[in-house]
């Protein structure tokens, strides 16, 4: 096992929970405390995807898993099986997604980050919204952050740049609103 890329977890023996015996499932699944597996995802969810090497994948998953169950990741996290190919994929590596919340949360989405970082894993890291993944944008641009290998800082393209400028704006924009409102004399109607 590569130091470098895999975090320091000791593989466990193989069985249907390990995604390289997986065969009837594209996903393994895990939780955080209190957040079922059946939650439907959040309207700004998104996720850190890692894409790791098949000779990694279950000793990188347990370790993954281990960390979801224990919350210090996001809300849940999925590990891609041997079944789950996508034409054009680079068929010796799978992902596994650890999933936040809501994108526009940097403050989460760094944590969550942070704990990858200090698991041991060291590549390329790609954020990518639900929303985006829903609308079949993969490739070249579709991630929302990354983080280069070995980094704990996120790279922010301009587009997530200007989508959360127009977010910020957009509840600026509100909480003016609602307190002009709260100003705004009240007439008597009699």
């Amino acid at each position: 096992m590569n130091a470098k890329t895999a975090p320091s977890a000791q593989p466990e023996a193989p069985t249907s929970t390990t995604p390289s015996r997986e065969t009837t499932k594209p996903w393994l699944w895990a939780a955080a405390p209190d957040t079922p597996l059946t939650e439907d995802d959040h309207p700004f969810s998104g996720k850190w995807i890692w894409f790791t090497p098949l000779s990694l994948l279950d000793a990188s998953w347990t370790t993954i898993r281990a960390a979801t169950q224990d919350g210090l990741l996001g809300h849940r996290s999925k590990a891609g099986t041997l079944i789950n190919t996508r034409p054009k994929n680079d068929d010796t590596r799978r992902p596994i997604c650890v999933y936040t919340r809501d994108w526009r949360d940097i403050a989460d989405v760094q944590r969550a980050l942070t704990n990858l970082r200090a698991l041991g894993i060291v590549d390329v890291l790609l954020y990518k919204t639900d929303s985006d993944t829903r609308r079949g944008r993969y490739g070249t641009g579709a991630s929302t952050f990354v983080a280069p290998a070995t980094k704990l800082k996120l790279v922010i393209p301009k587009r997530t740049r200007e989508a959360l400028e127009h977010h910020h704006a957009a509840r600026t924009q509100a909480r003016r609103a609602a307190a002009a409102r709260r100003k705004a004399p009240t007439t008597n109607h009699t």
